[in-house]
């Protein structure tokens, strides 16, 4: 003869809730994957595509935080220019691209405030693939959407930036820039360290 055992239900669902309580605090949240590189600021000197000497630094690159040139290779996302007012002008990849060569989508917008005040980048109200008119001291957040960083990301497949001119100067042809960037995919936070958000 067996022996059943009898479990009153309401012990089984306290069992179970206590359970999913338990792995909500100890997990947080069940598809959440955290930032695992910090943001970078930083501030260089570029030169404007046009006139610049050989090799020198013509553009920005989000994932890697790096100033370099705007060559064939297209591995940058926003490059450099100036208007005939001396006021800067900001290329996503896809402007100075020829349609020949496969190029990924980069938008931008300007931000109203102080370069610091923006802790966090705007997740909407971009223009894609545009060049953008600016003086000095306009902040500008960009958002990027590099396969090559974020192709295979769990995260989200784009990056952001803010940048702002701070000094040009129109004889040498040279852009002075400060910029921070959140170097992990989907995540939108300024702020230093690791982002949470």
């Amino acid at each position: 003869m067996i022996r059943r055992i009898h479990t009153p239900k309401s012990i089984i669902a306290a069992f179970a809730a206590l359970a999913v309580a338990v792995a909500g605090v100890a997990c947080g949240d069940f598809t959440g994957v955290p930032a695992s590189l910090p943001t970078v600021t930083t501030t260089g000197t570029v030169y404007a595509i046009n006139g610049a000497p050989v090799g020198a630094p013509t553009a920005f690159h989000m994932f890697s935080g790096t100033l370099l040139p705007a060559n064939a290779s297209f591995v940058f996302d926003v490059a450099f220019d100036l208007d005939a007012t001396g006021n800067a002008i900001l290329l996503p990849q896809r402007t100075v691209a020829t349609g020949l060569t496969s190029t990924h989508t980069v938008s931008l917008q300007k931000v109203a405030g102080q370069f610091d005040a923006l802790t966090s980048a705007p997740k909407s109200g971009y223009r894609a693939d545009t060049a953008l008119v600016v003086p000095i001291n306009q902040v500008v957040a960009i958002q990027s959407s590099d396969p090559n960083a974020c192709g295979v990301s769990l995260t989200g497949s784009t990056l952001y930036a803010k940048l702002v001119v701070t000094a040009i100067d129109r004889a040498a042809k040279q852009l002075t820039v400060l910029y921070t960037v959140d170097p992990n995919c989907g995540f939108f936070s300024f702020a230093s360290g690791l982002p949470k958000d």
